[in-house]
């Protein structure tokens, strides 16, 4: 993955090893990403993928979601359902 450095493994493959299967997605060390610019890429993506489990969940599970995320310039982002708004979220 760009901006990451590493496979995120830190072993070299074995010999004889059987390559990895295609649509099989690399595993990446959990660490801060150094470069700016990808890190603010990953944090848009990963913050709707955030965004999107909530809904599902709320949805699925008939269950009062609320999920308020800051942004490393203290930008706010927040997710409710459909009964709950953000002005009763705050009160």
């Amino acid at each position: 993955m760009a901006g990451r450095g590493g496979d995120g493994g830190g072993q070299p493959p074995q010999e004889g090893a059987a390559p990895a299967a295609a649509g099989k997605r690399e595993r990446i060390a959990i660490r801060r990403i150094d470069n700016l610019a990808a890190r603010q890429v990953t944090f848009s993506k990963r913050r709707r993928g955030l965004f999107k489990k909530a809904e599902e969940l709320s949805i699925l599970c008939d269950a009062d979601v609320g999920l308020v995320v800051f942004s490393a310039t203290g930008k706010l982002f927040n997710f409710a359902n459909t009964r709950y708004t953000t002005t009763t979220c705050y009160s």
